[in-house]
């Protein structure tokens, strides 16, 4: 299957949209990507037995179960069930699996799949005598009707109450034509709760939301509706939340989110809501029972920043102490990756994590509850894992520090240099001219793929001239160069006014130990130079203040004698 058939997995077309960002939140970026097994055909998804065998078991589009097994992918099959599939269209094949909770005892297992009538399709089989190998008859439970090829869902898991719920998808087509969504008398566009604990089929809880309404046409396996393809969900295995991946149209992908606690009944909005935009209109009423995304991200123009959410897991490890408690998503179009997590007002937050090259088809657990990503593109699996944070720590080359004096008051424009100072200065000259510094960084150390979490510029000051001038000149900002202001690495009085680079960041005002710092924003922390120097001005951000008397912090310089002086710059960093 070529990639842009498995886009049509989890993606459609519709109307564009647009809203505002969610908020960001501190969340551990250090992920590394260990692999663990190539040559998959097509992967879908990952799961385990809970057998404490801690074999992973690899679900393929094509019809194969595949076990990873003490280090290697075992060359048979767990289950083989392509003679059942119908493959005519992208979305089409074995879609999910999941173990029964008593699996030890009982070798139940269950699998979501098309079958050739398109109908998605709910089955139970068994293990055989041997651990590794499925007995190859098992038993339909359930089979849902439909007529066009995408919008399956196929998601499968057991929650905490030991139900199995199961997500499927709109029907299909685009903009879900028959409002399937949001009509409770079809499964499709649902989660279903089941009970499949007896020796045949399966029975429906009393205790879903429309076991006893009155309508006999309401379908009373439903959980959950309002969905369009709900193609990843999982259960929080610390507090039982439920947490949805939903696939949006053309303008909005979103995350769902359910308390262990809630009793169904839930609307999640589509075809009236895509994410939580009004779908069909520029305004709209939001529908009964309607339960809004806890995390949304925009398509962007051409898809420019996603076009199809993949759902993933409340990280439970014990590998990854700083990402306890984290909910990653995933984008399989750009490979982006996102944390969620609420924060200490209750307020959801989201954060990327990681912006991968993968087509993330799923997230997946182990028994320890160690997190995995599919590439579907390369066909490998890959452990997540914390990288060690790294701190280098670069101090000004001296040769190429300097002050440039503002040729004339309020000209903007840089005039005479002085590039062998001791003391470098920045602020208001008596003749109400303004001093700009120039900082060099030789980052070119740093390695290619270090992915830079945090940068810091220090400087030290010498004394104040005049009156401070973060009182008089408002703040003092440092800019980065691209990488450097003017034609070289040699200060030169361009670099006083150069528009070539970015502002880095804004110094705080209050010194410690005379030492003033500056944090890095975003995107500057990407723009290091890795061939050579990295190129900082300082400026106040006011020019002058009209008193034709001089203002001005003096700071160390890099050619200072005594090094511990020196202005540095402080890179904390991973490599993935």
């Amino acid at each position: 299957m070529t990639i842009l058939v498995v886009l049509s997995i989890l993606a459609a077309v519709a109307p564009n949209g647009r809203a505002a960002p969610t908020p960001s939140a501190p969340m551990p970026r250090n992920i590394k990507y260990e692999w663990v097994v190539g040559a998959l055909d097509d992967p879908l998804f990952l799961t385990h037995a809970g057998d404490a065998s801690n074999r992973l078991f690899i679900v393929q589009r094509g019809g194969h179960i595949r076990i990873h097994k003490n280090g290697i992918l075992l060359p048979l099959p767990f289950l083989d069930v392509s003679g059942a599939l119908a493959l005519d269209g992208g979305e089409q094949g074995l879609l999910g699996l999941a173990f029964d909770p008593n699996y030890e005892t009982n070798g139940r297992f269950y699998i979501a799949y098309t079958a050739a009538s398109y109908a998605v399709t709910l089955a139970r089989y068994t293990v055989s005598a041997d651990p590794d190998i499925a007995n190859a008859t098992g038993e339909v439970l359930l089979s849902v009707p439909k007529t066009f090829t995408n919008h399956n869902g196929g998601m499968i898991a057991f929650g905490p109450d030991g139900y199995l719920y199961m997500g499927v998808g709109d029907g299909g087509s685009g903009g879900d034509p028959a409002n399937n969504g949001q009509d409770r008398t079809t499964l499709l566009g649902k989660i279903l709760r089941l009970d499949v604990s007896g020796a045949s089929g399966y029975a429906i809880p009393s205790t879903n939301p429309y076991f006893n309404n009155p309508n006999p046409n309401v379908k009373k396996e439903v959980w959950a509706y309002g969905l369009r393809n709900p193609w990843r969900f999982s259960f929080d295995r610390g507090t039982g939340d439920l947490y949805i991946g939903d696939v949006g149209q053309n303008a909005q992908e979103e995350v769902d989110f359910q308390l262990a606690s809630a009793s169904g009944g839930q609307n999640y909005g589509w075809r009236v809501m895509e994410g939580n935009l009004c779908y069909y209109a520029i305004t709209c009423t939001p529908p009964a029972n309607y339960a809004p995304p806890v995390a949304v991200y925009d398509h962007g123009e051409n898809d420019s920043n996603g076009c199809s959410v993949t759902g993933g897991y409340v990280y439970r490890g014990s590998n990854f102490p700083d990402l306890a408690g984290v909910y990653l998503y995933a984008d399989f179009c750009l490979g982006k990756i996102w944390g969620l997590k609420q924060n200490a007002s209750n307020q959801w937050v989201t954060s990327l994590l990681a912006d991968t090259h993968f087509l993330i088809s799923s997230f997946g657990e182990d028994e320890q509850g160690e997190l995995y990503l599919l590439d579907y593109g390369n066909g490998v699996l890959y452990r997540l894992a914390e990288a060690p944070r790294l701190t280098a720590t670069y101090t000004s080359v001296g040769a190429h520090d300097g002050i440039i004096l503002e040729v004339s008051e309020n000209a903007g424009i840089g005039g005479s240099i002085n590039a062998t100072q001791l003391v470098l200065a920045v602020g208001d000259h008596q003749t109400d001219r303004q001093y700009r510094s120039i900082l060099s960084f030789d980052t070119s150390t740093l390695p290619d793929d270090a992915q830079v979490t945090s940068v810091t510029l220090r400087i030290k000051r010498q004394k104040f001239i005049g009156d401070d001038p973060f009182l008089t000149l408002n703040r003092l900002v440092a800019d980065l160069g691209a990488p450097f202001f003017g034609s070289s690495a040699d200060l030169e009085p361009v670099d006083f006014h150069s528009s070539r680079g970015s502002v880095a960041g804004t110094f705080n005002p209050t010194p410690v130990n005379s030492w003033y710092s500056l944090k890095f924003i975003f995107p500057s922390l990407t723009k290091l130079n890795r061939t050579g120097l990295t190129q900082l001005r300082l400026r106040f951000f006011l020019d002058d203040n009209d008193d034709l008397a001089r203002d001005t912090l003096q700071f160390f310089s890099g050619d200072h004698l005594n090094a511990s002086v020196r202005p540095v710059l402080i890179v904390e960093y991973f490599v993935p």
